[in-house]
Parts: structure tokens; sequence; C-alpha cells
């Protein structure tokens, strides 16, 4: 690959997708370390891309025109995952901060009793079956709203758990169908859930002219 075309090519990559410029360069140049020591058996073999100029540099004696294959290969699995670890952190601080919030998916399919949910852009959510009510009935393109339990990071992808059956799940439902509870005039205080058969709250308000039973 020529100095002005990687350049340009980590330029555009660290714009476009938000990747580290500094990041960038030195994954391809461990990527590309790594298989010109493999194939030549050096142990301490180095590569540096001049972030200037983009030009390589080795501290052993390389002909980049016959090993421009090896490099080209180096340099497109090193951004392919540069790219992937930066889509997983992206939409890893979009769901990590709608833990305990409500989303609204639909059921793509099953993998033994957990409920695989389509959140959408490309994005699947995990009801366990331990998340899920007694007594519920899931069928493949049901719309389904769900808690946001858990977030974690695994290899290059997100996962993401949701709960049917968690106390808080009906909470978040009364504050989304309730402007009362919205705007704080209604108070919930306690909640007892059964989940699948019954759930019962108390309620108090800070408005003496609000029904907080009724308007609940």
């Amino acid at each position: 690959m020529a100095s002005e075309e990687i350049l340009r090519y980590i330029d555009t990559l660290a714009r476009d997708k938000e990747i580290d410029r500094e990041g960038l360069f030195e994954s391809i140049e461990q990527a590309v370390a790594a298989a010109l020591a493999k194939k030549y058996g050096i142990e301490d073999l180095e590569v540096r891309i001049d972030r200037s100029s983009g030009k390589w540099q080795f501290n052993y004696e390389i002909s980049l025109e016959e090993e421009g294959r090896i490099l080209a290969q180096a340099v497109k699995q090193s951004i392919n995952v540069k790219v992937r670890e930066a889509e997983r952190d992206r939409l890893y601080e979009e769901f990590e901060q709608k833990i305990g919030d409500i989303v609204n998916g639909t059921v793509q399919r099953f993998e033994g009793d957990t409920v695989i949910v389509n959140l959408g852009n490309n994005m699947e959510g995990i009801l366990p079956r331990a998340e899920k009510v007694r007594g519920e009935v899931y069928n493949i393109g049901d719309r389904i709203r769900a808690m946001v339990l858990e977030v974690k990071k695994v290899g290059t992808r997100v996962k993401v758990i949701l709960s049917r059956g968690h106390r808080d799940l009906v909470r978040r439902l009364f504050e989304l169908e309730v402007p009362e509870i919205a705007d704080a005039v209604i108070a919930i205080r306690r909640i007892e859930r059964e989940p699948g058969y019954r759930s019962k709250l108390a309620v108090d308000s800070t408005d003496e002219k609000v029904d907080c039973v009724g308007a609940c």
C-alpha cells in the first residue's frame, strides 16, 4: 500500500468511523510486524509508519515490493478488527446508558429457552429463561417491551440482557404511561410483583388535588 494511500485511508477511517487515529497506526504496525516476523522467523522485528509521510520503516531490510501482498492483507485484517471494536464500543456506550430503561423490539428467533429480540440497527437483545414471565408465549414477529438489565462486551460483540420479570419494569412502564409519575407529582413508594400473576404499587401524591390511586 503506497504511503499517500495509507495516510488517506487511515484519515478517512478515523473521521468516518470515529476511531482513534494513533490507535489505527499502532494496530497496523503490530499486525504487519507479526506477519513478517512469522515469515522470516525474526522475533524482534519492528515496523513503524511515519505519521506525516506514510512511509514504512523497518529495523531489518524488508522489500516492500516483495512483501506487498503480506502488507496489504495485514493492513486489511487489522483495520477490520479496529472497525468492529469501534462499532462494539459505540453500541456498548449507547446501551449502557439504557440500563434500567424500557426498549421495544421484535422477537427474531429462539435459542433453546432464550428469546432473541431484534432491537433495530443490527442489534440483538437476549431474553433468558430466568427473565421471562411465567405463562407468556412468544412468537416470531411479536412486538415486545422489556427492560435493559445488563450490557457487556463479548469479543467484538455487545450482549444486551433483557428482562420481562424485573420489578423495576413495572415502575418504568408506569413512568411512561402515567404523566403524573413522570412529572414526579405521584411517587411510587413500593412495588410488589408476582410476574405473570399480579403487581401491587404503593403510591402517594405531592399534590393533594391529585388522586394518586385514580391516576394510576
